[in-house]
């Protein structure tokens, strides 16, 4: 999928090394933060290794931000220690990100260039099947604040093609942020050296490949070389 709104003349492009220190960064916060709520809950490292099933040196390699964190990883490392993912993200927000070096000669029309704080209250919640017959429940008071989705140096994009229907369709939009890497198993923007996008699912680094899939018209995996790749980013918001 391509950009409708993006100017190649306008860009300015990070290296991807700048990327990988990103995710190097996000890493070692939350390894931080599990250390944190590990010695929070009282919880020796040699135990909580005992119930995750692994070394205490693997366990201490997660604390160091030296593996990778994804969403299913991070949920069983977390039920090691009886922790909830809330807590963590608490103890997480607690830790500064690293700023990014963004270009400042960028010019991208779609770009967010100051925060926008607004929050939505929720109504209800919609279940489906037959075991919920009241599909509808009141939630009273529920507010999702959604500033963290339009940090500073938010961009939006948007959408043409098929090839991450119906994850993300033609006509519609994402949000992403050049500060906040793809993480494996989700929708990320990938900015190409010759000014194109492409949205499609991040599934890892290979050497020195890109690994994705598309989703439509039928699932593949897909292969970039970084040498053509100015950036990957997780999507934030998508929208038609």
């Amino acid at each position: 999928m391509l950009s409708l709104a993006a100017s190649p003349k306008a860009r300015s492009y990070r290296p991807m090394a700048a990327l990988r220190d990103i995710e190097a960064s996000d890493r070692r916060r939350k390894g931080l933060a599990l250390k944190a709520l590990r010695r929070r809950l009282g919880v020796t490292q040699e135990a909580a290794a005992q119930e995750y099933g692994k070394t205490t040196q693997a366990w201490q390699l997660y604390e160091q931000g030296k593996r990778h964190f994804s969403d299913p990883k991070l949920d069983k490392l977390l039920a090691s220690i009886n922790a909830t993912r809330e807590e963590f993200d608490f103890e997480l927000s607690k830790i500064p990100e690293v700023e990014a070096d963004l270009p400042s000669g960028r010019t991208d029309r779609s770009s967010l260039s100051e925060a926008v704080s607004f929050s939505i209250p929720v109504v209800g919640i919609a279940h489906g099947g037959a075991l919920r017959p009241n599909v509808y429940d009141d939630q009273q008071g529920e507010v999702i604040e959604f500033a963290r989705f339009f940090s500073p140096g938010t961009r939006i994009l948007r959408l043409a093609g098929m090839s991450m229907y119906p994850y993300a369709e033609p006509g519609g939009f994402v949000t992403y942020n050049p500060r906040h890497p793809a993480r494996r198993g989700q929708g990320a923007v990938i900015e190409m050296l010759d000014g194109g996008f492409a949205v499609k699912r991040f599934e890892r680094y290979e050497g020195d490949m890109l690994i994705v899939t598309e989703l439509f018209p039928e699932e593949q995996e897909l292969r970039y070389p970084l040498d053509t790749v100015a950036g990957v980013y997780a999507i934030g918001l998508r929208g038609e």
